[in-house]
Order: structure tokens, then sequence, then C-alpha cells
């Protein structure tokens, strides 16, 4: 059994837009999601054995201080390959993980997370949950898919169950 979790960068600034987008901070409003965010993942008791971060200042941001919000001490590897990534590269990373790895964690962007978790979770999944995330996978978003394999490699499009689908709005974020 293999564990995939995604989570969408919190709501980055615009209010320079001569900094270059990978250099874009959080603005407040994503700031304190990552304090709801941190938290329901401590209640949740979300340990990914490992986490891949996107370099990009807002990304690493979010998981910075969701990390710190829950109290979570996770291993972290900075991923430049998720910036800007779509959903075919990503997939490539995941299956470049060890056999040894049960649960990993991406911390990144759209369009490239919202077409992964679509095309991942298969006929298992919740179809309302389902449908929420093809609407939209906001900023600040965490999904949680399963799948029944041995080895990350193995993943195929389908192959999963969206097994959790969160936003910072929702009352099981608060």
């Amino acid at each position: 059994m293999k564990t995939l979790y995604f989570l969408r960068h919190a709501k980055s600034d615009w209010s320079d837009f001569s900094a270059p987008d990978y250099q874009r901070p959080l603005n407040d409003r994503g700031r304190r999601a990552c304090l709801k965010i941190g938290r329901a993942m401590s209640r949740l008791s979300i340990e990914p054995q490992m986490v891949l971060c996107s370099t990009a200042v807002r990304a690493e941001e979010t998981l910075d201080r969701v990390m710190e919000a829950g109290g979570l001490d996770w291993q972290v590897t900075p991923e430049n390959g998720l910036y800007g990534a779509g959903a075919g590269r990503i997939l490539s990373l995941v299956r470049q993980q060890p056999d040894s790895l049960n649960s990993l964690m991406l911390v990144g962007h759209n369009p490239g997370f919202q077409d992964l978790v679509i095309g991942l979770s298969g006929g298992e999944s919740d179809a309302g949950m389902l449908d929420r995330v093809m609407r939209k996978l906001p900023t600040g978003a965490f999904a949680e898919i399963t799948f029944d394999v041995p080895t990350f490699r193995e993943i195929g499009l389908g192959d999963g169950t969206l097994t959790r689908f969160i936003k910072p709005k929702d009352k099981t974020m608060v």
C-alpha cells in the first residue's frame, strides 16, 4: 500500500509585479491558511515518510508554516522539478522514489497538481470528493490518494483511491 499526499502552496502575494513568479511569498491570507492546514494535518496524523517540496518561495514558506503550526517534523527534500511541472513530470518524480518508501508528500503548484490528482483517482474514489477536485484545487488544498501497489514505480493513471480532500475554507480545517 502506498500513500501520496498533495499540498498546494497557500495564497501568494501579487503586490510586487516586478518580482519573479518563483520568488513570490505568501500573503496574509496564505499565512493564516497555513495555521489551519498545519493544525488539521496534526489532528489527522498525517505523517509522510518523505516530502518533496518545490523550491519556489511560496511553496517552501507554506511547508515551513504548516509544519510549525502542526508541530510536525517531516523529512523534506527540495525539488526544483516541481516548479512549473505538468502532471506527467510530477508522476515521473513520484515513480523515481525508493521501494522502501510507503508515503510521500508533494508540495507544489497547479495546474499540474490538480491534473494529476484527477488522473490518478480511479473508480473507488468518492464521486463527490473527486467532483470537488475537478472544480478546483485551490491554494492551500490537501489531497490524499492511496494505491494498492508495492512500489511507487507501479502507480498508473486511474489506479488510486482519493481518500481525502480538504481546503482551508472547509470546517475540517478549523
